[in-house]
Order: C-alpha cells, then sequence, then structure tokens
C-alpha cells in the first residue's frame, strides 16, 4: 500500500522554513537549528522546488512571505505543534511527580490555588501545573492528568470522579458600601449598583440577578448594572466597593472571613444551585494523582459544603455513600481511591 503521506515535502525542510520565518532570517535560523547559512539556503529552495510555489521573499532586513508561504506556514505550524504536544505528553508521563490539573479560572484562582501551597508541604516531589478550563474537558487531548468540573447534583458521580464541593450563593458587598448605601433589608437592592457575571457557558439561575429580585420581589434597580464575563472579576469588583455582586461559597469563605467582603442581609437569604465540583482523572491514577486527589478530599471535607464521600447523601439510595458518613478517614480514603 503506498504511503498516504508521500505528497508531503520534506518534514526537515518544514521546520526549517517556520524557523526562517519566526526568526525573520537565514542566518538566525540556521543557529537556531545548528545549520550554515548555505545550508539553510538549501533547504528553501529544496521545500519550494517540492511544491512549485516561491514561498517567501527575502531583502536586506526581512523575510515577506507570499500568498502561498503563508498558506503552508500556517499548516506547518498546526502540524508542529500538534508533534509538540504529543511529545510532551509522552514526556510528562515519564516526569515522575509531575501533574497537570485543569479548573474553571474562578475555581483556581478563589479556592484552590489558595490551598496548593499545604499540598506542596504535604508533597513536595510532586509539581503541580495548573491551566484553566471550561465545561467538561477532554483529558487526554490537552494532556491533562485531572480536572475540576461541574456535575448535576442529582446525578451520581462515575468511577472516575469524586465530587468535592457544593455551593452557596448569596449577595455579598464590601463593608464600606454597606454602610454607605445603609444596607439592611433586601429592599434596599433596588437603589444599589447590581454586579453581575455572564458568562459564555450556561449558568444555573441562581447565578443571575433577575432570579433573585423575582424571589424577593424587587423592582429592578434604579441604579446601573455592571458585568463581568468572569466571576473573579465580578468578585474583584465588589470588593473594591462598585455594587453588590451574587458571591458564592466556598470560593468567598476566605473573603468574607478576612472582612473585605460581608454579607449585609441574614444567612437566610442564599440560594444552593443544583450542581457540585467535582474532581475527574484519567485512568489509572499515578502514585502523585492519587496523592493529590486525596489532598483535595482532605480540604473539601473541611468546608461546610463538602459533597460526596464526606458530605450528605446525594440520595437515599446512594448506600456506598451513606455508609461513610460519620466513618474514619481510612474509610473515606478507601472510597475516594477508587480507580
Amino acid at each position: 500500500m503506498p504511503s498516504p503521506y508521500r505528497a508531503l515535502p520534506p518534514l526537515n525542510t518544514l521546520r526549517t522554513f517556520e524557523a526562517v520565518v519566526r526568526n525573520q532570517g537565514f542566518t538566525r535560523a540556521g543557529a537556531e537549528l545548528g545549520l550554515t547559512q548555505s545550508a539553510i539556503s538549501r533547504q528553501i529552495a529544496q521545500l519550494e522546488q517540492s511544491l512549485g510555489a516561491r514561498l517567501l521573499i527575502r531583502d536586506r532586513t526581512s523575510i515577506v512571505l507570499t500568498t502561498e508561504g503563508r498558506t503552508l506556514l500556517d499548516g506547518a505550524r498546526a502540524g508542529l505543534d500538534s508533534i509538540l504536544l504529543a511529545a510532551e505528553r509522552i514526556r510528562a508521563r515519564r516526569r515522575v511527580g509531575v501533574l497537570a490539573i485543569g479548573a474553571p479560572a474562578s475555581f483556581a484562582a478563589w479556592w484552590l490555588v489558595p490551598r496548593l501551597g499545604r499540598f506542596a508541604m504535604r508533597a513536595p516531589e510532586v509539581e503541580v501545573r495548573l491551566a484553566t478550563v471550561d465545561d467538561d474537558p477532554d483529558l487526554e487531548r490537552l494532556g491533562l492528568d485531572a480536572a475540576i468540573v461541574l456535575r448535576d447534583a442529582r446525578q451520581t458521580a462515575r468511577d472516575d470522579e469524586i465530587w468535592l464541593l457544593s455551593e452557596r450563593v448569596m449577595p455579598v458587598c464590601s463593608p464600606g458600601f454597606a454602610q454607605d448605601r445603609r444596607l439592611k433589608t433586601p429592599a434596599d437592592l433596588s437603589a444599589c449598583r447590581l454586579i453581575e457575571c455572564e458568562g459564555s457557558a450556561p449558568q444555573p439561575p441562581e447565578f443571575g440577578w433577575g432570579h433573585w429580585l423575582s424571589r424577593l420581589g424587587i423592582p429592578e434597580p434604579t441604579a446601573r448594572w455592571s458585568r463581568f464575563g468572569d466571576a473573579s472579576l465580578a468578585i474583584t469588583a465588589a470588593i473594591d466597593g462598585l455594587g453588590v455582586a451574587l458571591g458564592r461559597s466556598p470560593m468567598i469563605d476566605a473573603e468574607l472571613a478576612a472582612g473585605r467582603l460581608i454579607k449585609p442581609f441574614p444567612d437566610r437569604i442564599s440560594a444552593t444551585p443544583r450542581q457540585v465540583y467535582a474532581l475527574k482523572w484519567r485512568r489509572p491514577p499515578s502514585q502523585s494523582m492519587a496523592a493529590f486527589r486525596d489532598f483535595l478530599l482532605d480540604e473539601a471535607c473541611g468546608c461546610e459544603l463538602a459533597a460526596g464521600p464526606c458530605g450528605l447523601p446525594r440520595s437515599d439510595q446512594d448506600t456506598q455513600t451513606t455508609a461513610t458518613l460519620g466513618g474514619d478517614r481510612m474509610a473515606l480514603r478507601a472510597l475516594s481511591s477508587r480507580a
């Protein structure tokens, strides 16, 4: 069977071509690749001859791509990037103690990152590389060992996942804003600037002010709204005194404890969305991954809104979880180490 890649130009010339364009010169590309300027020139000529088209125009100070050159550059970079990603995945698997973890930006900033120092003390040999992800990422495609994802609390956790935390949503603002606006009851919100997060992904209704205003019987506010595309930005704006935001505990618990945010109304003015944060991992989990998973479970179990093994059972039928309630940590660890 003939090779499906027989029409490809010589692969080494594609790497050389990309280096020439990126370095804007034959000499700098040669220094990067360990080739002489004349060798670079021969490879470019070989590539152009293979394709039957001129790819670049060389002047004294720069390299100018032709239309065909721009087309080839896009394809060459996409192919080289794919090869590089595959190579890094293989190398990462052979590196001891390197974990690539994905998490939503707001969860990473407000809950996960502040706890990584404790994990470093607990497992100093493990290097955590954190990336922000949305929705339900493909771990294999992105080269991740695990990711924090959102799951429907009415469902049952899969074998390669463990639930960590549920959320509670409530109005929050800075102490100074509450004092200046004399916030006493929810009705006072009608005269406040309301801060809202408008993410690209669908959000539970409890994350929007429309749900709250309707629930509390409050008319649309007379002041302006402030809307942000990220929950972290919305909370930062509330801390800086811009207005009242919908805070999500436990992500804002540290800000509440430090007094940078307050709950201007009683605790009963809150809502619990039907979703939980879960950790999913690639199977089989490595020793480093098991240590990180065990750490996150311990951290989650220290929170009031813990879900899964150390939280409330998700249903009366969830007998495995129910059996662990009130049990010792060894039982919890045994459940969390499912692979």
